[in-house]
């Protein structure tokens, strides 16, 4: 399961939902715009996290393993911060990168007080549960002995059912809500009472956590996150992307590389570099240069497969990953590319040309060996008179 992700508008507006993104030097990176509504001050990129979640302290050593394995998260409940109740969840977002996601739990937080107070008289905390689980957005359902007591509007609309006693008539066994190998709520309930768990229901994903009200009475909590799992998968791409050419960055590419290590997968690795561009920059100046750079990426571009990974390392170098290990293939693609290049004429700036370096993969190769083998080979390119070729 994927860890969840950086919440976005659709559930930001709903106030369930705010994230912070720090690195390794436990500095923010990114963060969602409200979040400082827990904080009572604004929150800057590259400030220390804990000067804003003095909570964090004494858990360096679990970011630590956060940032090593995306499975390790970790969860500080019911944190009070600035008239709110919040959940803190420490979950990997990469290898250089933890996201922190404050789930907001104030109305179910109360809720649950305002519940303990009438534990002694069931009438009175349906009562109760009755109208708190209607004023909520989300699925709420209350079980005890494993069956539904009580269900709220959203659940009983999501699921079609006009009302509480055609939910009681259908049996948990054939009453099947979630996608889990779970038989009954209760089993439920020993899945997700630690922390939320992703779920999904028909074509839905939720989000659920099983809270223990009193004795036998346990209560669902169901947060819809479809379209938040949809637009996290956009932001992340976006946060992939080089903002000037569009290329995938080195640090996604760097990933990729070697998780097709890891897989023993053969690969060819090409670096390649626009020559001369310092020239451009200091002949046409930057504006030109940008232009360039963008032209260059999508001119090559347009010469790959779908499958194959393109990417800026920076400046005026790029990075292509074939998933193929016929070199000799590679090498005549790329020289085809090298002729296109080199007869093609760049808006504001004429002609220029491209050196390459080739790498194959070897066996027990790294990511720092295969770069290191195909930047000795571009190296030797351009000392040989660049515009060309090379195989390391």
């Amino acid at each position: 399961m994927k860890n969840i992700q950086i919440i976005l508008n659709a559930i930001l507006s709903q106030d369930v939902f705010e994230y912070i993104l720090i690195d390794r030097a436990y500095r923010i990176t990114d963060f969602s715009e409200n979040i400082t509504r827990y904080f009572g001050k604004n929150v800057h990129r590259d400030d220390d996290i804990r000067d804003y979640l003095p909570e964090i302290v004494g858990y360096e050593d679990r970011i630590e393993t956060v940032l090593e394995d995306e499975k390790n998260r970790y969860v500080l409940e019911t944190v009070y911060k600035n008239d709110y109740y919040i959940n803190i969840h420490l979950e990997h977002y990469s290898k250089d990168k933890v996201l922190i996601l404050l789930h907001n739990t104030t109305e179910i937080t109360l809720s649950k007080l305002e519940l303990l107070q009438y534990s002694n008289d069931n009438q009175l905390l349906f009562n109760t549960i009755k109208k708190i689980l209607d004023s909520q957005d989300n699925l709420l359902v209350v079980t005890s002995n494993n069956k539904i007591e009580y269900a709220n509007k959203k659940f009983l609309e999501y699921f079609s059912l006009k009302s509480l006693d055609e939910l009681k008539e259908r049996n948990e066994n054939n009453f099947s809500i979630t996608s889990l190998p779970v038989r009954s709520f209760d089993a439920l309930y020993e899945y997700a009472k630690e922390e939320e768990k992703e779920l999904t229901i028909g074509e839905d994903t939720f989000l659920v956590k099983a809270t223990l009200l009193e004795k036998t009475y346990k209560l669902f909590t169901f947060s819809k996150i479809t379209k938040l799992c949809d637009m996290n998968r956009a932001l992340e791409e976006k946060i992939n992307r080089d903002p000037l050419t569009g290329l995938y960055r080195k640090s996604y590419f760097d990933e990729k590389l070697a998780e097709a290590l890891e897989y023993d997968q053969s690969v060819t690795l090409v670096i390649a570099d626009i020559d001369n561009f310092k020239a451009i920059n200091d002949r046409y100046g930057h504006l030109v240069g940008d232009k360039v750079l963008k032209e260059s990426a999508d001119l090559i571009g347009s010469q790959l497969r779908d499958n194959d990974l393109f990417a800026r390392w920076g400046g005026e170098e790029f990075l292509i990953l074939f998933k193929c290990s016929k070199q000799e293939k590679i090498v005549e693609k790329i020289e085809k590319i090298r002729e296109m290049v080199d007869t093609h004429v760049f808006d504001g700036a004429g002609h220029l040309t491209v050196s390459f370096g080739v790498a194959t993969s070897k066996e027990n190769d790294t990511v720092y060996s295969l770069l290191e083998r195909a930047d000795k080979a571009l190296y030797l390119a351009k000392k040989k008179g660049k515009n060309m070729v090379v195989v390391g």
